[in-house]
Order: structure tokens, then sequence, then C-alpha cells
């Protein structure tokens, strides 16, 4: 997982909780001294760490927790890489250009991201099928991440999550209704 995954968590945490809580988390689920540097790997069971206890401590379910961070995620990443945003003059046209554009650029970014397989098919004019594909299982990041695309380009939107690989799917697939206001 990608120093920068961290880094904006990091944000989130310390934006919601405070820096207590981050240095108290850093000190259970990281090495001693752990400082995350954007562009390098770091274990996932870090991240998963991190998350399960912040769920524990909010009383929450973790893919509730998972999915708030994908959506805080979408706008550290967006302030991160706008050069990235700013080719999508939508909503639609970015979930479209994750797969060929922004998997694209990412990977021109950094080394090993191990990103998702994900594949947008626009069924209508209101409505997006997302399919999502990955060992981790971050379906409910993705999801989050979605709803925070949504927030930046002031698109209404609604996601049904039905088919799930969390289900025993072979992938999950996520049907995005545009909404208007």
């Amino acid at each position: 997982m990608k120093g920068i995954i961290f880094n904006v968590l990091e944000d989130m945490i310390v934006e919601q909780c405070g820096m207590g809580v981050w240095n108290d988390l850093m000190e259970k689920h990281a090495p001693a001294d752990r400082v995350y540097v954007s562009a390098i790997n770091y274990p996932e069971n870090e991240l998963f760490a991190i998350a399960t206890e912040v769920s524990e401590i909010l009383g929450l379910p973790l893919q509730d927790v998972i999915k708030a961070f994908g959506q805080f995620l979408f706008s550290g990443l967006a302030a991160n890489h706008t050069a990235v945003v700013e080719r999508f003059t939508d909503f639609t046209s970015l979930v479209m250009g994750i797969h060929n554009i922004i998997h694209v650029e990412v990977n021109k970014l950094y080394d090993e991201p191990s990103l998702p397989t994900i594949m947008s098919t626009m069924i209508d004019d209101h409505n997006i099928e997302l399919k999502y594909d990955s060992p981790r299982k971050l379906c409910f990041c993705a999801e989050g991440l979605i709803f925070g695309a949504a927030d930046y380009y002031h698109q209404n939107i609604s996601i049904k999550h039905d088919t799930c690989m969390h289900q025993g799917a072979e992938q999950c697939i996520l049907n995005i209704e545009l909404k208007n206001d």
C-alpha cells in the first residue's frame, strides 16, 4: 500500500480525532519511528489494523469506516494530483476514465501500485455499472472514492452494491445512478 494512502488516512484521523489518537494508533500498529513516504510501499496489514481499531473506537462497522475513508481519500488524492483530476470535465467522465486514464497515470507516478481492476460501462444516461476486482477486497473504499468524486463534481448519486466479493462473488458490481437535482 502506497504511503500516500497512509498520509491521507493520517490527515483524516488527525482532523476528526486528534493527533493523540493518530500517535496511539501508530504506536500500536506500525513499527517504531514509522514515517509514511507517499511513493513508498508499506504493508497493507498496517492500514487494516488502524482501520479496524478506528471502527472499534467509533463503534461503527469496519465497512462504514473504510467507505468514509474512501470518500475522504478522493479529496486528498485530488489535491495531490490536480493535473490528473483536471483532465475530467465531470463525474461521469472521471468514472468512465478510471481504467484507461487514472490507472495509467498512477502506474506512471508510482512503482508497483497494486491497483484493483475497475471497468466502467455506461448503461444509459443515468446509470453506470462499475465492476471492481481486487485481492484486497477494498470495494467499500472504492465506493467511498466514488462518493468523494461525486462530491467533488457536485453530482448527486446513489450506489447499489448488491454483488460483492465479501459475499462470495468473483467481483463486485456497483450500480451508480446519476440523479438530477
